[in-house]
């Protein structure tokens, strides 16, 4: 199974249905059923399922990471550390159908992994966040 990396104030919007994507500066094959995993902490908080990909311009993703928890400071701030050199290229949407929050995160076990996506067995991530949660 793959799982998206995601910062978890972006995870949060998403759980809590404000937003129904994520925006990246690269597009994706993987369609299906994936886990959302906060980047920090490694923990799966939910399934969704990839639909699919939609191009979008720069501006577009500039204004999908101003979170809603932002403040205007943070938004400024936001915005004056961006690379406004890639004005030109393409962003995408990563489109989710259904997502499914866990009732009890669980921590994967990455089998492989890049910037933004990790590879993972479900089975194993779960029986391993059982043996170390008993202890």
């Amino acid at each position: 199974m793959y799982g998206l990396r995601m910062k978890r104030e972006y995870l949060d919007e998403i759980l809590s249905g404000k937003k129904n994507s994520d925006a990246r500066l690269s597009d994706t094959s993987i369609r299906g059923e994936i886990g959302l995993i906060d980047i920090d902490t490694n923990e799966m908080l939910a399934y969704a399922d990839l639909i699919g990909t939609k191009t979008i311009n720069f501006e577009e993703y500039i204004n999908w990471h101003i979170s809603s928890s932002f403040d205007n400071k943070k938004a400024t701030d936001y915005i004056n550390s961006l690379d406004f050199t890639k004005l030109n290229t393409k962003a995408y949407l990563y489109l989710f159908g259904d997502v499914n929050p866990l009732d009890t995160p669980c921590i994967i076990v990455e089998k492989s992994s890049t910037k933004i996506w990790v590879e993972f067995d479900i089975e194993d991530s779960i029986k391993g966040y059982e043996q170390t949660s008993l202890f």
